[in-house]
């Protein structure tokens, strides 16, 4: 009998371990995990190098006088900054010393609006800009959906006249590239450069005369380009392969022609072609398009005022 009780309390016992075991948790079994225990790698992003990689700065001055024997109570002066962004170049930073507003423009064009007051008589200011940019060795693409802006007949891109109609369908071929090429080989070749012209001839005229200036160079190029589907128009800026202090007299024109989702360069009053095109500084685009002025450099309003580009 005794016997008999002790293994009824062991089995007793056992039956009572066993349930114990049963209800405690498993290690198989994960605890939840917060959201601050999951580590996730990040994933190496690749470096892609800056499409516009070469720094430039350049710095240009205007001396504002006060010609008149009174006091001129306010002056407005307008100057191009760089175009905002191109095929190959990008700005960065604009600083003036004087306060000013940025008119821009569908282009990109930009203008620094300057507003100065109470100028004594015959008293003088400089205003100055220093740009930073940064220049591309290679053409980028910018795909635009605005080339029928670049098609079309403009003041001095006379391209329905039957002169330049006749010339640029001797210069056509299949391929807009050896059309763009011939173009400019042939302007190159039959325009004479004829010295600073003050006043813009344009297409016709360089046509008819075999003579002008880089703008007429340019304004050719691009009526010839444009007879031939090829959308074209006219730059307007500086050509310098360091930074520079922009000079008045180094003002230059010339063209882009669009080719494969890129604006490439054609200067051949320079005779250079889709070559050396981070040298060049793009001050302004050269279209109807534009609701800025129309001057090549700058602009300036007030009584008695003159204004030379230091």
């Amino acid at each position: 009998m005794k016997k008999l009780l002790i293994f009824g309390a062991m089995l007793l016992m056992v039956l009572i371990l066993i349930i114990v075991w049963q209800l405690k948790p498993s290690d198989d079994i994960a605890p939840p995990i917060s959201s601050q225990s999951i580590s996730v790698k990040e994933p190496v992003k690749e470096i892609v190098p800056s499409q516009y990689e070469r720094p430039r700065t350049v710095r240009y001055r205007f001396t504002l006088k006060n010609t008149g024997n009174r006091l001129l109570k306010q002056a407005e002066f307008w100057a191009y900054a760089p175009v905002k962004q191109t095929a190959t170049q990008k700005v960065m930073r604009i600083k003036a010393s004087h306060a000013h507003d940025i008119l821009t423009d569908r282009l990109g064009n930009q203008v620094l609006h300057f507003v100065l007051t109470n100028m004594p008589p015959y008293a003088s200011k400089v205003v100055s800009v220093t740009t930073e940019l940064m220049l591309a060795k290679e053409v980028n693409p910018i795909q635009e959906n605005n080339q029928q802006w670049f098609l079309g007949e403009e003041p001095f891109i006379e391209i329905s006249h039957p002169k330049i109609q006749a010339v640029a369908k001797r210069l056509k071929t299949k391929e807009h590239l050896r059309t763009s090429r011939k173009i400019f080989n042939w302007v190159a070749r039959h325009i004479q450069y004829a010295g600073y012209i003050r006043e813009n001839r344009g297409a016709l005229y360089a046509l008819s005369e075999k003579r002008g200036d880089c703008t007429e160079y340019m304004y050719l190029f691009t009526a010839l380009a444009r007879v031939n589907e090829i959308p074209a128009r006219g730059i307007g800026g500086y050509i310098y392969s360091d930074d520079a202090l922009l000079k008045s007299e180094d003002y230059h024109n010339w063209a882009e022609f669009y080719l494969d989702g890129k604006w490439q360069l054609a200067d051949p009053q320079n005779k250079v072609f889709m070559d050396r095109q981070s040298n060049y500084i793009a001050m302004r685009i050269i279209s109807e398009q534009s609701n800025l002025a129309g001057s090549h450099r700058f602009w300036y309003l007030g009584e008695g005022l003159s204004v030379i580009m230091n």
